[in-house]
């Protein structure tokens, strides 16, 4: 009899045991779960779910498994775990809502219906409810695509999750994005996700192609990373970055760097609120005076919420106080991912009607200021989440974030851009010495557009260049190198064009060694008065000066061989003189400039140009008084006094620096 008693309290004790163990590892999965660790959370829940025996708290623990998996991203999981909830009689009604959800993601829209069917009965006034028949209504009426063409960018996505693009450079061919690659800064583990914590990766387009993104200096950390947005001339950079602390809810902040070179400075982070809550994904506006993001602080309409905060002027550090942007916007679920252009905020979304997950909107607002918000349709949405999406400026393509089927693993970056034929527009060209003619390397070409956009790029050993143009714009190019005047192209304009083209303009740079002569400066016969024909080349000549602002140099004027040396060497410093004051009068500072009269004494040599154009010169010949004494025809030499009549440019230093 004791031994049969000593058995059964054995039993008992292996029963409460066991039981005890259970509880201990669900109490561990809970705060895991509420620290924001789903991932983890979910993975726990799943081991422990099948050990239960109460049927009620199975249900319960299938269904937090559901909503773990569901907030990690991982929507296959997520609806056979609510499967389980719901065979294990869970009682809430959102677990249908859930699996409806989790369906259409899938791309299950007989198990979407009947879930949804079960919710609907069971809630028929749910908000949530009515907006995802919607989706299942829009899903099933089977829309047209829109006229977008979506490209996965497989030249730099990994097996990882890529995403959140932003622009890097006006040329938009450099981008920023977030990447949980294991290249990164930091290799723990994000618990949210399963995967390493993100960093910030940037890429950039040569002429071969993408190049291999590499992680961003000075910003990444052992801490979650990602989601930017720069300002409009790509100094100022704000991300996101969330804290990861064993045993704390976790908490998002953006954090602001400037450049500095190729590297970024120390991140600072814009206080907002509390370091408890999620602030996230920041989106500027173009002055920079706006800045939208997501957050879950409380005022909001449940999940996240898109927000807003303003300030005075781009070095105004004092942000207002976050404003919400409203029920139109804002649903009881999350909205994440702002981007603004113009009047137009895009965000992704998973509480308006969406075609499964999260989709991406633009919201603008009507007549009345009141938004109105508009679902982008597919392809760039999908069955998956879809969210991050950029605009390369007025232009209708850019990039956006996919988590759809045929990614390479994770969230993918995806390029967008109108399938209808699109107007492309380059500029192109090379750089040499005007006297060598030898190609230049590492010159900077600098392209400025009627739009206010400033492109630059440096010249290979092949001196060649190349710009993206947009259309109806104008462009003046200036190349630069040291020991060569600046050097302008001429306007170049896309304005009106309705096919695509390409332009040239091949910019040829002389040294500062050399002596150039100002063509077209007239004066009055015999004297030192400027004729008005000469305004022309007279300004020419103050724009080489502000382009080229640390020059001195001397204007030098000739004279023909026609009178006394004496008087032509007078006549000539008079000439010289009155080029500088014109110079002077104009802005051109007086430091600058040096008049020097030659008068005839230094006759013009006949260069190869000069030689095609007049049949009888030949290249080297000097236009001496002797010279020309010796021509039989007065047309002759007439034509060879006005070549010896010039003025010229020599630079005599390339240091100068203005007090002002």
């Amino acid at each position: 009899m004791k031994y049969i008693f000593y058995i059964i309290v054995c039993c008992c004790s292996l029963m409460l045991a066991a039981s005890c163990g259970v509880n201990r590892k669900l109490k561990k999965a809970d705060a895991v779960y509420e620290a924001g660790g789903y991932d983890k959370a979910a993975k726990l829940y799943r081991k422990i779910a099948p050990k239960i025996k109460d049927r009620e708290q199975k249900s319960q623990v299938f269904f937090r498994c559901g909503e773990a998996f569901r907030k990690s991203g991982n929507f296959v999981s997520a609806g056979r775990s609510y499967d389980q909830a719901i065979r294990n009689k869970y009682p809430q009604a959102v677990v249908y809502l859930r699996n409806a959800e989790m369906a259409l993601m899938s791309a299950d829209m007989e198990k979407a219906k009947k879930q949804l069917d079960s919710f609907r009965e069971l809630e028929p006034n749910n908000l949530q409810g009515l907006t995802l028949q919607k989706s299942y209504d829009m899903i099933a009426s089977n829309p047209p695509e829109g006229q977008y063409k979506v490209d996965n960018m497989k030249e730099f996505n990994s097996r990882y999750h890529d995403f959140a693009p932003a622009y890097a450079s006006s040329d938009y061919e450099s981008l920023i994005f977030t990447s949980s690659r294991k290249d990164g800064k930091g290799n723990r583990t994000y618990e949210v996700t399963g995967q390493k914590n993100t960093d910030l990766f940037k890429v950039s387009m040569s002429k071969k192609g993408w190049e291999k993104p590499v992680p961003l200096d000075n910003v990444n950390t052992d801490d979650e990373e990602g989601a930017a947005i720069l300002n409009y001339n790509y100094t100022t950079m704000y991300f996101t970055r969330c804290r990861q602390e064993r045993g704390e809810k976790y908490g998002c902040a953006i954090m602001l760097s400037q450049a500095q070179g190729d590297s970024w400075s120390d991140p600072e982070e814009l206080k907002i609120v509390n370091d408890s809550m999620i602030v996230a994904h920041p989106a500027l506006s173009s002055d920079g005076l706006t800045m939208y993001f997501s957050s879950n602080i409380f005022g909001g309409y449940g999940g996240s919420d898109l927000w807003k905060i303003t300030r005075g002027s781009e070095s105004d550090n004092q942000w207002s106080e976050p404003v919400n942007l409203g029920s139109t916007i804002n649903t009881p679920d999350n909205e994440m991912f702002p981007f603004v252009r113009k009047d137009t905020l895009f965000f992704a979304s998973n509480g308006h009607p969406s075609f499964g997950g999260l989709d991406i909107y633009k919201a603008y607002p009507n007549s009345s200021g009141l938004w109105i918000v508009e679902n982008l349709g597919k392809p760039v949405n999908s069955e998956a989440d879809d969210f991050g999406i950029i605009f390369e400026n007025e232009n209708e393509r850019g990039y956006f974030a996919s988590r759809r089927k045929g990614g390479r693993g994770g969230d993918d970056i995806y390029s967008f851009r109108l399938d209808i034929p699109v107007l492309e527009y380059d500029l192109k060209g090379v750089v040499r010495d005007a006297k060598t003619k030898l190609l230049i390397s590492r010159a900077e070409v600098v392209l400025n557009g009627s739009d206010g956009t400033t492109l630059k790029r440096i010249t290979e050993k092949d001196g060649a260049f190349r710009f993206r143009l947009s259309g109806n714009t104008e462009y003046i190019a200036i190349v630069r190198h040291d020991g060569y005047f600046a050097q302008k192209s001429g306007i170049v304009s896309t304005e009106g064009l309705k096919e695509s083209k390409t332009f040239t303009e091949n910019l040829l740079m002389t040294s500062l060694r050399e002596i150039v002569e100002i063509p077209n400066i007239f004066f009055e016969f015999g004297k030192a008065d400027l004729s008005k024909e000469s305004t022309g080349a007279l300004d020419e000549l103050i724009i080489l000066m502000n382009d080229n602002p640390k020059i001195v140099v001397s204007l030098i004027a000739h004279t023909d061989n026609r009178g006394t040396e004496t008087a032509n060497m007078q006549l000539s410093q008079r000439r010289a003189q009155a080029v500088v004051d014109y110079l002077i009068i104009n802005g051109i500072d007086e430091e600058r400039l040096n008049a020097k009269g030659m008068g005839e004494s230094s006759p013009r040599k006949v260069s190869e140009e000069i030689a095609q154009k007049y049949g009888f010169l030949k290249t080297g010949d000097v236009l001496s008084e002797q010279f020309i004494n010796n021509l039989q025809d007065n047309e002759q030499k007439e034509t060879c006094h006005a070549l010896n009549r010039r003025t010229e440019i020599q630079v005599e230093s390339n240091d100068y620096e203005s007090e002002n």
